[in-house]
């Protein structure tokens, strides 16, 4: 809970917030609907090879190894919990923010995959899904760097906004195509 007269924490308005959701909620389902009218295969059928079409989409997780090596070479594997420092160290710190970001992201990209390449077209699911990836690697890498700046000065949002595009358009196109297979 913000503590009212603490003016360095913005608030904002509950209304303007659910304002804000349904500008997103909508943009991603004209994205989806594009994707879905464009691109999808007939509604109501499946792909006629479903291993070619769903293995150009299925990814691995990044990033996992860079933080147990960030940690060992700062000899923190070697110690218990209780000996470790109140404060991490900054390149295990942004090591693990990177890790714990991408985890956060993983169920949307591969649940939007997934649906995308089975239900509406399975290169258009790889092709963003590659673009998606190239987008996590540079997040990380640039996260990586990051020892020593201000949040607003690393600029990880222009890579982060961008995948959470690219998710939330793949989910709708497949929720699209699935009611477009149900009416047909």
């Amino acid at each position: 809970m913000t503590d009212p007269k603490d003016k360095t924490t913005p608030t904002v308005p509950l209304e303007k917030e659910l304002q804000e959701i349904m500008k997103l909620v909508t943009m991603f389902t004209l994205l989806g609907a594009a994707l879905s009218f464009l691109f999808g295969r007939e509604p109501g059928t499946l792909p006629d090879d479903i291993i070619k079409e769903l293995a150009p989409s299925i990814l691995r997780v990044l990033r996992v190894m860079g933080v147990g090596m960030a940690k060992g070479r700062r000899g923190i594997l070697e110690q218990s919990y209780k000996d470790l420092p109140a404060k991490e160290d900054e390149e295990v710190y942004l090591r693990q923010r990177v890790l714990t970001n991408q985890l956060e992201q993983m169920p949307l990209f591969i649940v939007g995959t997934f649906l995308c390449a089975l239900l509406v077209n399975g290169k258009v699911a790889s092709i963003l899904s590659l673009v998606w990836v190239v987008l996590r690697r540079m997040y990380a890498s640039t996260y990586k760097r990051a020892g020593g700046k201000k949040l607003k000065q690393i600029g990880l949002a222009k890579f982060t906004v961008p995948c959470y595009f690219i998710c939330n358009t793949m989910v709708m196109a497949a929720g699209i195509q699935a009611v477009r297979g149900y009416v047909r």
